[in-house]
């Protein structure tokens, strides 16, 4: 996919969201841009940008984060153990909204206690 940077009309709204660490990826066929920030080699937070509203979701490779501390899964198969929300939340067009998304999930990551006994 071409960088916004490549094309004449650029979206001041890509911009932005470069601003917060995202990169695009890709385009779909309809149009909408997806962009991709990687705040560690595990997680990824995507954004799904159809002109109109915004889509944030994420995924983390939990496979390969448990195999890097030594940890396994099942049969210790690392590839496709990806961890996801349930839902994926639409937003509104504005840097304001990805930013607050992005603090909600790092957030939740940052107080994920394993030995938590509430658990």
């Amino acid at each position: 996919m071409a960088s916004p940077a490549d094309q004449d009309d650029i979206d001041p709204f890509w911009e932005e969201l470069a601003s917060l660490g995202f990169q695009p990826v890709q385009a779909d066929r309809k149009g909408t841009v997806q962009y991709a920030r990687r705040p560690n080699r595990f997680l990824t937070e995507w954004i799904h940008d159809d002109g109109a509203e915004l889509l944030f979701t994420w995924e983390f490779d939990l496979g390969e984060f448990c195999e890097s501390v030594g940890w396994q899964i099942g049969a210790a198969e690392t590839s496709f153990q990806i961890l996801f929300p349930q839902y994926d939340v639409k937003i509104a067009r504005d840097l304001e909204a990805v930013a607050v998304e992005v603090q909600r999930l790092e957030n939740q990551m940052r107080g994920l206690d394993l030995s938590d006994p509430s658990l």
